[in-house]
């Protein structure tokens, strides 16, 4: 996957904020491997994915409905700590691959 910025973030917890709260997590765990293939797949054909543009947290993300954007919203918020456990978790997974 691409480098994660802020505006990645953003669009990915706005991106599971639609989602009913108990599927929330392994949304963003999916989105985030979604990301990664399409990722991997514009390294090996110079192209964006097909269906996923180009490998970024942010492109991934804004191929879902979106729901507001809002920091200070409780809501917001549990979404956003989904999206950084799952990428907490990726990136774990990637560093102790061999």
């Amino acid at each position: 996957m691409r480098a994660v910025g802020l505006s990645d973030l953003d669009m990915a917890a706005r991106a599971v904020l639609p989602r009913p709260p108990l599927d929330q997590p392994q949304f963003a765990r999916d989105l985030i491997a979604q990301a990664d293939v399409c990722d991997r797949w514009r390294k090996r054909t110079g192209r964006a994915h097909p269906s996923g543009g180009t490998g970024s947290l942010y492109a991934q993300a804004a191929l879902h409905p979106l729901g507001p954007s809002g920091a200070a919203e409780g809501a917001y918020c549990a979404a956003m700590s989904h999206v950084l456990a799952a990428l907490t978790a990726w990136r774990g997974r990637m560093h102790h691959k061999v």
